[in-house]
C-alpha cells in the first residue's frame, strides 16, 4: 500500500516524526490508484470543486481516503433549490462524486454545508463510508443507477439543521398546495441521510447517529422503472443499530417497491412517523429489537403535522400491497402518537411488542391529545385477516385503554393479546425501557417468521414482550438474503 499525505497547503509537514512532502486534496484523487491510502493531516480544506475519482481500486485492493482527527473539508455553499426529494444528479455539487467506479473507502472526514449533497454515487459498487461528520445538505449521501449496489455507511453522523424539529413547518418543507407556486420555502430540506434512485441495493446502514433532518433512509425508484420485477430495485437493505433523533417526517421511508428490507436495534427518539409503507410494493420488510420515546413535539405553534404513528400505511388501490409478508416483533414503543392512524395493509405480522401510551395529563400541555386514540378510526384503517396474507397481531403488551377491544372491528386480527393498566417501563419518558416486574412473563411457544429465501425463522419463546429481556436487547435473526427466484416464483404462484 502507498501512502499519500495530503495537506491544506501542499508543502511539507512534520507527520509521524517525519518530515513528509504532501500533495492538495485535489491532486491526490485525482492522480489516486488502486492501493493507495490517502491521508489528510488535520486541517481545514476549503472546497470549491467536487472531488472526483476517475478510476476504481480493486478487490483487496481499495483505494482508501482516510482524515486524521479534525480534518475538515469546508464546502459552505448555499442550499439548492432544485432539489427537493429528487435525484440531484452528477451535474450538481456533491465534495465527492463516485460514479462507474468501485472498491473505494472514504473514512473519518468532516464535511460541512456541501448542497445538495455531501457524496453523490452513480452506477458504482463496493464502496465505504465510515466515521464522517456530516452537516446540511439535502443528502448526506446519494445514491443512484441500477448497477450501483454493495454500499456501507457506518458510524457516519449527520445533522441537517437543528431548526427543522421545531422551528419549520412541515408544510414548509414538502411542497403542496398550501404554497402559491406548489413549492415549499424550505423544500430543499425534503431529503434523506441517505436516499437513492432506481439502485440494486445491498446496504449496509448501521451504528449511525442521524439527527435534526427531514427523513433518514429514502430509497425510490424512477417512472421508466416502476414496471421492472418486483426485487430489481432496493432490495437487501439493513438498517441496525443506528441513532434516529428529531426527525420530521420517516425515519425509515422506502418508496415504490422495497423487498427484504431488515430495521433492527435502532434507537428512535422524537420522530414523527416511523415506518412508511405507504404505496410500497414487494415485502419481507422485518422491524425488531427497536427502541421509541419522545419528550418533545414536533413543529411550530399551528403546524398540524405534529401527530405521528409508527406505521404510516399505504391508502390502498388496483394493485393490493405489499406482495409479501412483514414483520414487527419485540420492539418497545413509549408513545404520543397513534399505533397507525389510518390507511391499508395486508401480510403485517405484528408481534410480542411492548406498546406503552403516554398518560397525557402527566406531560406538558398539547405534547399529545388527553383521548389519544389506539388506531385512527374505523373508516381510515382497514386491517384483515384474510388469507392468502392475513393480519395478524399477537402477543403484544399494551397499556391503552381501549386495547384490546378496539380490535372488535377487525374480525380474526387479533391473538392472545396482554393488556395492561399500568406503565409499562420503567420511565418511558427518560427511555428507560426495562419492563416493570408485573410484565416480565416470556411466551407459552415460540415465534415463527418466514424469511425471504422460503425458510422459517424461529424465535425463542423465553424472551419478554418488547425489546429488553433481562436487561438484554433483543438481537432477533441474522441477516438472510432476498432469494430471487423463490419471491418471484410465490408471486406468480399467488397471482
Amino acid at each position: 500500500m502507498r501512502i499519500v499525505y495530503v495537506s491544506p497547503n501542499a508543502q511539507e509537514c512534520w507527520i509521524d516524526a517525519a518530515w513528509r512532502s504532501t500533495k492538495s486534496l485535489d491532486v491526490a484523487v485525482k492522480d489516486s490508484m488502486p492501493g493507495d491510502l490517502i491521508r489528510l493531516v488535520a486541517g481545514d480544506y476549503p472546497l470549491s470543486e467536487p472531488l472526483v475519482f476517475p478510476r476504481s481500486g480493486h478487490e483487496g485492493a481499495p483505494i482508501i481516503l482516510r482524515g486524521d482527527t479534525g480534518s475538515q473539508l469546508k464546502v459552505n455553499n448555499k442550499p439548492d433549490y432544485s432539489v427537493s426529494a429528487n435525484n440531484p444528479g452528477r451535474d450538481r455539487f456533491a465534495a465527492f462524486k463516485l460514479i462507474d467506479v468501485a472498491h473505494i473507502r472514504i473514512e473519518n472526514l468532516s464535511i460541512i454545508r456541501s448542497w445538495p449533497s455531501a457524496v453523490y454515487i452513480e452506477n458504482s459498487h463496493d464502496l465505504c463510508f465510515t466515521g464522517l461528520d456530516i452537516t446540511a445538505g439535502t443528502y448526506a449521501v446519494y445514491a443512484n443507477g441500477v448497477t450501483t449496489q454493495a454500499i456501507e455507511i457506518t458510524q457516519c453522523r449527520w445533522t441537517q439543521d437543528d431548526e427543522i424539529w421545531r422551528a419549520i413547518r412541515w408544510d414548509d418543507i414538502h411542497d403542496g398546495n398550501i404554497h402559491p407556486d406548489g413549492k415549499a420555502p424550505f423544500r430543499y430540506l425534503n431529503g434523506a441521510f441517505f436516499g437513492a434512485d432506481d439502485i440494486t441495493g445491498n446496504v449496509l446502514i448501521a451504528r449511525n447517529d442521524i439527527r435534526d433532518c427531514y427523513n433518514g433512509v429514502r430509497m425510490d425508484v424512477s417512472a421508466e422503472n416502476l414496471a421492472a420485477p418486483i426485487g430489481s430495485f432496493n432490495r437487501d437493505v439493513r438498517i441496525f443499530d443506528n441513532n434516529f433523533s428529531y426527525i420530521r417526517d420517516n425515519p425509515v421511508e422506502p418508496e415504490a417497491t422495497a423487498v427484504g428490507w431488515w430495521i433492527g436495534r435502532n434507537r428512535f427518539y422524537n420522530c414523527h412517523k416511523l415506518f412508511s409503507q405507504d404505496g410500497v410494493r414487494g415485502g419481507f420488510w422485518y422491524y425488531f429489537g427497536n427502541i421509541c420515546w419522545f419528550d418533545s413535539r414536533p413543529g411550530p405553534e399551528g403546524d398540524e403535522y405534529n401527530g405521528g404513528a409508527v406505521f404510516k400505511l399505504g391508502k390502498g388501490g388496483t394493485v393490493p400491497q405489499p406482495d409479501f409478508i412483514s414483520a414487527c416483533f419485540h420492539n418497545s414503543f413509549f408513545l404520543r402518537q397513534k399505533y397507525i392512524k389510518k390507511g391499508t395493509t395486508r401480510g403485517l405480522i405484528n408481534a410480542r411488542n411492548a406498546i406503552e401510551h403516554a398518560d397525557p395529563s402527566a406531560l406538558p400541555t398539547d405534547f399529545m391529545p388527553a383521548d389519544q386514540t389506539f388506531f385512527g378510526d374505523a373508516d381510515g384503517l382497514q386491517l384483515s385477516a384474510e388469507a392468502p396474507l392475513p393480519v395478524i397481531f399477537s402477543g403484544d403488551l399494551a397499556n391503552h385503554a381501549t386495547y384490546p377491544a378496539v380490535f372488535d372491528r377487525y374480525p380474526g386480527v387479533l391473538a392472545d393479546p396482554r393488556s395492561a393498566q399500568t406503565p409499562l417501563f420503567e420511565d418511558g419518558l427518560a427511555g428507560r425501557f426495562d419492563l416493570r416486574r408485573a410484565y416480565q412473563t416470556p411466551y407459552d411457544s415460540n415465534l415463527a417468521i418466514p424469511m425471504p429465501d422460503g425458510t422459517v425463522w424461529t424465535g425463542h419463546q423465553d424472551q419478554w414482550p418488547g425489546a429488553i429481556t433481562d436487561g438484554k436487547r433483543y438481537g432477533g435473526p441474522e441477516f438472510v438474503a432476498v432469494n430471487l427466484e423463490y419471491v418471484r416464483e410465490l408471486l406468480n404462484t399467488r397471482d
